[in-house]
């Protein structure tokens, strides 16, 4: 029941309406194509990945046209090319054999375990072993325009009953944005998220952002930089978690090893599916790092994929768990994810446990190609 013959993959480029662009260190995120993918067997079971590649390198080395191509070129063929006995079998074979190319192949591995879960009838958080029927919801904001005020943003959340707030800094702002945001936040643990903005010396602005009381700083250096982050985690008293330098299991390995974090942003799309995103998992824990579940601003398919890994035991922090509407006027779903009572229901159906709108899903569909 667990092996893996797929039969017929389609590949769809889809452009979705976002609510509003969102700002980063890195960059603005407006208006994308995304792809998704829908895997068969040859006996009708069916299950969808989503690629969580943007449109331009940066925050991501693959872009959304790169994992097209690699996902057509390469990793659909790849897996398709034999029968694998269960999908660690799939996920470790793609692991090797598209090692370039780990966001590509994540939409296919995911997709997979997704059909297998499908098969059996089990919920996927079923599937991994996962306990929680909701997990606590947590709202990221992006940076404000110049002269426009955090607070707001932050007492809306707060309001809306979210259990963590994330919000976005950058160097020359980095204080006064803290300091907003966790005076409005009125006690919801909030992280600051620098995106890797930062410069080792730059320390100075670090070490002031602890007089803030914030939960996390999150990647406040480059992802290579874990010798710098490593010694500025002994010279602060606010914890500091890694997200874009866990890019890989010998990643993780490396940031344990150098004590370079606290936590970590697990993000199973950057690093090459479930499999991997286990494997991290499990790492993690046995390092005794808190965990959590990152965001890619993904649809209601990605963000049912990452509902069921976060409804795991050990994901002990509110990670970017937020309803479909943050980002999307008009999500993938026949239903879209809601939030209640600050917390998101973990899906129990078949799967990943969400039904796709076919009709939307073709009429925003830009390029679809299908390989069998």
């Amino acid at each position: 029941m667990n092996n893996i013959k797929l039969k017929r993959v389609e590949m769809y480029k889809v452009a979705l309406q976002p609510v509003g662009p969102f700002v980063a260190a890195h960059g603005t995120i407006g208006e994308r194509p995304i792809v998704i993918v829908r895997v068969w067997d040859a006996d009708g079971n069916y299950g969808w990945g989503e690629c969580i590649a943007q449109s331009k390198p940066g925050y991501l080395s693959e872009t959304v046209d790169s994992a097209w191509k690699a996902l057509h070129a390469g990793v659909i063929p790849a897996a398709m090319s034999r029968e694998f006995e269960n999908p660690d079998k799939l996920s470790a074979y793609l692991a090797v054999a598209m090692r370039q190319t780990p966001v590509a192949a994540a939409a296919v591995e995911m997709a997979a375990w997704d059909m297998i879960a499908r098969r059996q009838g089990r919920s996927l958080s079923n599937f991994f072993g996962g306990i929680r029927s909701n997990v606590p919801a947590g709202r990221t904001l992006g940076l404000p325009p110049a002269g426009e005020r955090l607070a707001g943003m932050v007492e809306e959340a707060r309001r809306s009953g979210y259990q963590r707030i994330k919000i976005k800094i950058e160097p020359s702002r980095a204080l006064s944005l803290a300091s907003e945001a966790v005076q409005a936040a009125g006690g919801i643990p909030v992280v600051a998220d620098a995106n890797g903005s930062f410069s080792p010396l730059e320390v100075q602005k670090l070490r002031e952002l602890d007089a803030v009381n914030l939960a996390w700083i999150e990647q406040p250096y480059p992802a290579a930089s874990l010798r710098a982050a490593s010694e500025l985690r002994d010279t602060l008293v606010t914890q500091i978690a890694l997200d874009e330098s866990v890019n890989s299991l010998n990643a993780i390995d490396r940031i344990t090893d150098m004590h370079a974090a606290a936590g970590i942003s697990i993000k199973p799309g950057r690093l090459g599916g479930y499999g991997a995103a286990l494997q991290a998992y499990r790492k993690a824990k046995a390092a005794g790092l808190t965990v959590w579940i990152g965001g890619m601003l993904e649809t209601g398919i990605g963000r049912a994929h990452n509902l069921a890994l976060a409804s795991l035991p050990g994901f002990d922090f509110p990670g970017d768990m937020s309803p479909s509407k943050v980002y999307w006027k008009q999500d993938l779903l026949t239903e879209p994810i809601e939030m209640v009572a600050g917390h998101i229901a973990v899906p129990d159906g078949p799967g990943i446990g969400v039904d796709v709108d076919k009709n939307h899903l073709a009429a925003a569909t830009i390029e679809r190609r299908v390989v069998e």
